[in-house]
């Protein structure tokens, strides 16, 4: 009997969680409270071979998730508990341990007692304080890189269009004599007229290229006591410019183009309109839009980087309350560049870079913070 007591006596001294007395060492004692919704957390450092002891009471409330964890991240116990009574862990390595109070719904307070228990003389004066240890993380990733290892001599032939030929082609769009009625005429004739002008469409087709360049347009006012074109032309006080003057005006050639000079009661006011609708308006004495406008006994303008496409009206108002007409002579003409092209060949040379697929490594270094005994730092 006695040899199975020393037996045991000895295994009880032998063992690495044994310890060297009973007498504890307080860490923490506190009190605190603790509102809804709120987590505490308390860090202590602990020797290895401790017996670390924890008592826990609420004061005041039903209960709180009381949590201990060795660090890094090993959960030593988590309960819903309103006490903890002398609970024990035999710690094993030093580390620090968390210990995290989480309160839910409503105000508690708290009492907290940690205690350890040191396994020999040499741990009694331990400190329990931690700091804060930055480590370092190496990684390596790997990846395909070109790589230039060299250049080559490429011949090649590039096909490039150029202009064969450009002529330009007139189109008369409009050489009207208009006879429009007064306001106050007997018969009751519409004042309104219009002339609808159609522009040539931009096109291509093959290597050959037809763009308009430009229009203008010519607008001439006579009574109609003067309105027999051929005394006109001969040695009437209306002079019509004709088309091949319109066409050096719009090329921009120095040009006397004139406008009528009759009797102030012979005039006309004039509308130039892009839409079909706005137009019809205008006949029927309806609000309607126009690009410009104006009055009198003639006007002439052009066009050469804009308003070149699409379908437009010279739109004529007689407002006289006589009763007499006016004779209106509205030109207009466009200019049709025609552009036709070839295909040349060139021999040419370049100089291409030559790359190789390389696979490389690239080496990433994260850090990191961590909690770690104050004693560790010391060694």
């Amino acid at each position: 009997m006695k040899k199975h007591l020393l037996f045991v006596y000895w295994y009880i001294l032998a063992s690495p969680f044994a310890v060297f007395s009973q007498t504890s060492v307080h860490v923490a004692d506190m009190s605190f409270k603790m509102s809804s919704n709120r987590t505490e957390e308390f860090y202590y450092s602990f020797a290895e071979g401790d017996v670390l002891v924890v008592d826990f009471e609420l004061k005041k409330g039903k209960g709180v998730d009381f949590e201990i964890v060795e660090l890094p991240s090993q959960t030593k116990t988590k309960q819903f508990t309103a006490r903890i009574t002398n609970y024990r862990i035999n710690v094993t390595s030093t580390k620090v341990y968390l210990f995290r109070v989480t309160n839910g719904l409503g105000n508690k307070l708290c009492s907290l007692s940690i205690k350890r228990i040191p396994r020999s003389q040499e741990t009694v004066n331990f400190n329990t304080a931690w700091q804060w240890k930055t480590l370092y993380d190496t990684t390596y990733t790997t990846y395909k890189e070109d790589s230039l290892v060299g250049h080559d001599t490429v011949h090649f032939t590039e096909t490039m269009k150029e202009v064969a030929s450009k002529e330009m082609s007139e189109v008369v769009l409009a050489n009207n004599n208009e006879l429009v009625h007064s306001i106050g005429y007997i018969d009751h004739d519409n004042p309104r007229k219009f002339i609808k002008i159609q522009l040539p469409e931009n096109q291509k087709f093959g290597n050959t290229e037809q763009r308009i360049y430009g229009w203008t347009y010519w607008i001439g006012v006579t009574s109609k006591k003067s309105h027999i074109l051929s005394n006109l032309i001969k040695g009437g006080t209306t002079v019509i410019p004709g088309i091949p003057k319109l066409v050096k005006y719009l090329l921009g050639t120095a040009v006397d183009i004139t406008i009528p000079k009759e009797s102030e009661t012979d005039i006309i006011y004039w509308y130039l309109v892009n839409n079909g609708n706005d137009a019809n308006n205008f006949i029927n004495g309806q609000y309607f839009s126009c690009v410009t406008q104006g009055y009198g006994t003639g006007a002439y303008s052009k066009f050469v980087n804009n308003n070149t496409q699409g379908t437009y009206y010279i739109c004529l108002y007689n407002k006289e309350y006589v009763h007499w007409s006016v004779n209106v002579y509205v030109q207009v003409v466009a200019l049709v560049e025609t552009i036709t092209y070839k295909d040349v060949e060139y021999h040419r040379t370049k100089i291409v870079p030559k790359y190789v697929k390389l696979t490389k490594t690239r080496r990433n270094i994260s850090s990191r913070q961590v909690r770690i005994p104050v004693e560790e730092s010391k060694k």
